[in-house]
């Protein structure tokens, strides 16, 4: 089992951590993952799934209102890729476009947020 004793902004990549760690709006580190890319690590926390609810309007709040100073300029465009799983044209999508799509899968149980904080 890995000890992650510090988190960084980005793909995690290894056994147990495919994903990807964002900061919400309020400084706090959560990792967004696919189902089957979920690590398995009993004291995990349970993906957050108040989000799912008005069809993933409150997903679309939190990917809207990232934290602009501690994540990437193109995080939402690396979640769309990472969940595509395929260098797809991002340039035909707008960032609005980009999140609702995102918000849509997190509405249909295809992507987890799952806190990193206690």
């Amino acid at each position: 089992m890995e000890i992650i004793n510090s988190f960084q902004t980005g793909l995690r990549n290894g056994i147990n951590n495919n994903g990807h760690v964002v900061y919400c709006r309020y400084g706090l580190p959560h990792l967004i993952c696919l189902p089957v890319n979920r690590p398995d690590d009993p004291l995990l926390n349970p993906a957050l799934s108040h989000l799912k609810a008005m069809d993933g309007y409150y997903a679309q709040q939190f990917f809207v209102y990232l934290h602009t100073s501690l994540n990437s300029e193109d995080v939402v465009s690396g979640l769309y890729q990472y969940v595509m799983q395929s260098p797809v044209a991002l340039s035909d999508y707008t960032k609005s476009e980009l999140i609702d799509e995102l918000s849509r899968l997190v509405a249909h149980n295809k992507l987890l947020i799952i806190p990193l904080y206690e």
